[in-house]
């Protein structure tokens, strides 16, 4: 057995006071109840209470109106540290229950506490709770609550749990561990239904490892950070490099951070939980990111949040259908308002304001916003029988009263949008063959279509990661070509024009593959990282020490966008990943040893921002490619 320390943390909590204690009970249907004991403790403690006529009822089952009503109760859950725009009501999160009745608020609470699962917004109050819900229902409510539990972890011997979830095996573990939820025999029983007496005898456990339990200790969110702060850990952030670039928020440690270029203001806006893929407002008063809690799968899909720079109004986006992906959203270019690829469509999300559904449609996973933010591009999975069969269709609309646009449809492949054209009068997409995961991965082909024409044109062959291909303003087209999900072999620049359609290839530096491609504001200069080229025979390293070498061949470069001048910024030391111009075009930020620094595009000793991890991690793929878009979103205005 080894020893484990179970962190759960907290976002928002709203309850209603438990009603006053009892002495003994009322109820003359519990004696021979081997949960008696456990029955006249929660009674006492008003968690739960009768069902008239003396009754407990102790063999009905418990249906979630009931259990949402006690773990309110029992975790002492409510909503006092969320900032609403207007006073909450039952129908902001679901379609089936009403404002005013007996388990209302409660399930208000545990909505917005994310504790139970929902579908098609709706709560299904009298549907009855299985075990392996409730497992996880308590397991959610200790996250809800920020508590630290110590307990002895053994995995528990049950032979009908391996088909259940990742989250649905950790949180009977969980409950087993703590002794909340623990049978004899080598069967949990997961799809069995809970008794009132069964949920009286965890409930009571319950609140046994209640007592035990700390709060972790946090830092406020929109706290200030400074010499004297009492987070732990607090990041080095050194100001003065940064100053007068304009925002930059990042995450360390799990926790969202804002640093303003202007006045040095460092302010932590999360304090708990894991955020990734910030992403700045318009007008920069802003930010949303993805939360991850604990609660989510370990793909990176979660709740979307919205918090302003200064740390203030941050809550969880209310009334959408389902968690939100890796690069599903996207704040418009013009307005403080974000567009999200759904599978059922695309939803639009006001900063200050209720989401709604734009468009419906199936298969929505890729859109792009127009340059004027007036429209919008995102692609359609059309209906089939067979599913190698599947077409997508490439479609417009127009924001303001709009009606979607066909403009192509790629017969049993599936389009990806990526962006438009600068001038907003073409747009660009990777066609993915028989929408083949497999296919994808070693490379598609981008495709770039004007508006009102019939016919696309084919640009190159790529990898369709968003830190390879850059815009200019004069219309270029800058990308990483070549096939194979390998970053260390094939890989090259090219500049496309897109009206026409012509091509430049770039020679890589000797030995090397060129990756990473980042054009200056003007488009008169490209940065872009070079890395020994190790061949395609290389698919993978056999140790640490492996990966940490040919990483450490990673470099700095710089060249005209003719492709001439090409030298590396040696001074920026190796290991380099994800250069990016400032808006005047003299500096360039970028990653190096987990930490973003910052040198003259002309050369000179680069200057550390801060640093991303507090030791040293593995941000590499299994095949090479790194991205910073988890860790940092800079706005320049």
């Amino acid at each position: 057995m080894r020893r484990a320390l179970f962190m759960f943390f907290l976002l928002l909590t709203l309850l209603i006071a438990p009603p006053a204690g009892f002495a003994g009970t009322p109820f003359d249907d519990i004696q021979s109840q081997q949960a008696s004991a456990d029955i006249e403790a929660v009674y006492e403690k008003g968690i739960m209470v009768g069902t008239g006529n003396n009754k407990f009822s102790p063999d009905e089952f418990v249906d979630r109106a009931q259990l949402a009503v006690c773990l309110v109760k029992t975790f002492d859950l409510n909503l006092d540290d969320l900032q609403f725009i207007k006073e909450p009501v039952p129908a902001d999160l679901y379609d089936d229950v009403e404002d005013n009745l007996w388990y209302s608020k409660a399930a208000m609470i545990i909505g917005y506490k994310n504790i139970f699962n929902t579908v098609d917004r709706k709560f299904n109050p009298y549907e009855v709770v299985t075990r392996a819900e409730a497992a996880s229902a308590i397991e959610d409510s200790f996250t809800a609550k920020k508590l630290l539990v110590v307990t002895t972890m053994m995995w528990p011997d049950y032979i009908d749990t391996t088909n259940l979830t990742q989250k649905q095996q950790s949180d009977i573990s969980f409950v087993f561990n703590t002794g909340i939820m623990r049978y004899t025999g080598n069967e949990f029983r997961p799809g069995e239904k809970i008794t009132r007496a069964e949920l009286a005898t965890i409930l009571n456990q319950t609140l046994k490892t209640l007592a035990v339990a700390t709060p972790a200790q946090e830092a406020e969110p929109g706290s200030s950070l400074g010499a004297g702060d009492p987070a732990a850990n607090p990041p080095d952030v050194n100001t003065a490099a940064f100053k007068e670039q304009g925002d930059l928020a990042f995450v360390r440690q799990g926790l969202l951070y804002a640093l303003d270029g202007e006045t040095g203001e460092v302010k932590q806006l999360t304090g708990s939980g894991r955020a990734l893929q910030p992403a700045w407002s318009h007008d920069g008063q802003w930010l949303a990111y993805i939360s991850i809690t604990g609660q989510e799968t370990d793909d990176g899909n979660g709740p979307l949040w919205l918090v302003r720079r200064d740390g203030s109004q941050a809550h969880q986006v209310q009334g959408l259908p389902q968690l939100v992906r890796r690069e599903s959203f996207y704040w418009s270019p013009a307005a403080n308002m974000l567009a999200i690829a759904m599978p059922d469509g695309v939803w639009l999300v006001p900063s200050e304001g209720e989401p709604r559904r734009l468009v419906q449609s199936e298969g929505t996973y890729h859109l792009a916003w127009s340059p004027d933010g007036k429209s919008l591009a995102y692609n359609v999975t059309l209906p089939s029988e067979e599913p190698q069969d599947r077409s997508d269709a490439l479609y417009t609309i127009a924001l303001e009263g709009g009606q979607p646009v066909e403009q192509l449809v790629a017969p049993q492949a599936g389009i990806q949008v990526t962006a438009w054209w600068p001038d907003g009068k073409g747009l660009l997409y990777w066609l993915d063959p028989l929408h083949s995961a497999s296919l994808a991965a070693d490379g598609m082909g981008l495709w770039s279509l004007r508006l009102g024409d019939a016919e696309p044109k084919l640009l190159n062959t790529g990898l369709a990661h968003k830190g390879w291909l850059s815009l200019s303003p004069q219309g270029s087209l800058l990308m990483v070509t070549g096939g194979g999900r390998i970053v260390w072999a094939k890989k090259s620049l090219a500049a496309m024009d897109l009206a026409s359609g012509s091509v430049q290839e770039f020679k890589n530096p000797e030995g090397s593959v060129a990756i990473d491609p980042s054009f200056s504001p003007d488009g008169s200069r490209v940065a872009f990282v070079a890395a020994k080229g190790l061949g395609d025979q290389v698919w993978g390293f056999n140790s640490d020490e492996e990966l940490a070498a040919w990483v450490a061949t990673r470099t700095l470069w710089v060249q005209n966008s003719d492709g001439s001048g090409a030298h590396p910024l040696t001074a920026a030391g190796t290991g380099v990943c994800q250069p990016i111009w400032s808006e005047d075009g003299n500096r360039i930020l970028y990653a190096w040893d987990n930490t973003l620094w910052i040198i003259g595009a002309e050369g000179g000793q680069p200057e550390k921002v801060v640093e991303l991890l507090p030791a040293r991690e593995d941000l590499f793929g299994f095949y090479g490619y790194t991205s910073c878009r988890d860790f940092m979103a800079w706005r320049q205005p």
